[in-house]
């Protein structure tokens, strides 16, 4: 079977497609997706496509948005993929697939945080299952300062910004990182707060109403900034694997 899985028969009859055009129709908003990543999808129980007489994949319009809505779980929500499957074996509605972001770049302050998110408000065994981590390694990010609990009365709750670092976490340790090889991200963000801190500070010390506005403004475009430069200086440093 070819590389593509093009099925020299022509197109499926039909509404299903073939894997090759299932990465066209996705290319705009998943340009990295292959067809190695796709068969492993599948071959993690997250995907079943039904095969053509020939034995080739065939994908049904269900089968395209379920498999849109797996790759957005793990590009907005950085959910592995242990979580994906609980969530479809719930019986998740994935044909109801998310409307795209108009702009590709958010607010700092609100970028990856959906309403849901934001209102978080969970003690630290319901972050690790939200998360798809362990309560261990969850105790291992608030050790090291990756994330920080809030007293609430007798107990602990963790809000979004704290799910979110343990859903980005969960990426790491699903490759095998160690839990204190990601304090590293936030020594260089706290290095990084300390010099745009100084840029800040005069717009702040003039008050609240529009200073305080172009100051969120002006944190805005300098956090995007520095994301930018950080992903450019990463890649050309790690040249023969880019």
């Amino acid at each position: 079977m070819a590389i593509g899985e093009v099925d020299p028969a022509g197109p499926a009859p039909g509404r299903a497609v073939n894997i090759g055009d299932v990465i066209t129709r996705l290319a705009s908003e998943f340009p990295d997706v292959t067809v190695s990543k796709i068969r492993y999808l599948e071959s993690s129980g997250l995907l079943e496509p039904g095969r053509s007489p020939a034995g080739y994949r065939l994908f049904s319009v269900d089968d395209v948005a379920r498999l849109t809505w797996i790759l957005r779980q793990q590009r907005d929500h950085f959910l592995p993929l242990k979580v994906i499957r609980a969530m479809l074996l719930d019986g998740v509605d994935v044909t109801a697939v998310e409307p795209q972001e108009s702009s590709d770049v958010r607010p700092f302050r609100e970028s990856g945080r959906s309403g849901e998110i934001a209102s978080v408000s969970v003690r630290l065994e319901e972050l690790a299952a939200m998360g798809g981590l362990d309560v261990q390694v969850v105790r291992d990010l608030e050790k090291h300062g990756l994330i920080e609990g809030i007293d609430a009365g007798r107990t602990v709750v963790y809000d979004g910004d704290a799910l979110l670092v343990v859903r980005v976490a969960a990426r790491f340790v699903q490759h095998g990182f160690d839990v204190r090889h990601l304090r590293m991200y936030l020594v260089a963000a706290q290095r990084e707060a300390g010099i745009l801190e100084q840029v800040l500070l005069p717009l702040r010390r003039k008050g609240v109403g529009r200073a305080g506005g172009e100051a969120r403004r002006l944190l805005d475009e300098l956090a995007a900034a520095g994301a930018s430069l950080h992903e450019l200086l990463l890649r050309r440093s790690l040249g023969p694997f880019t």
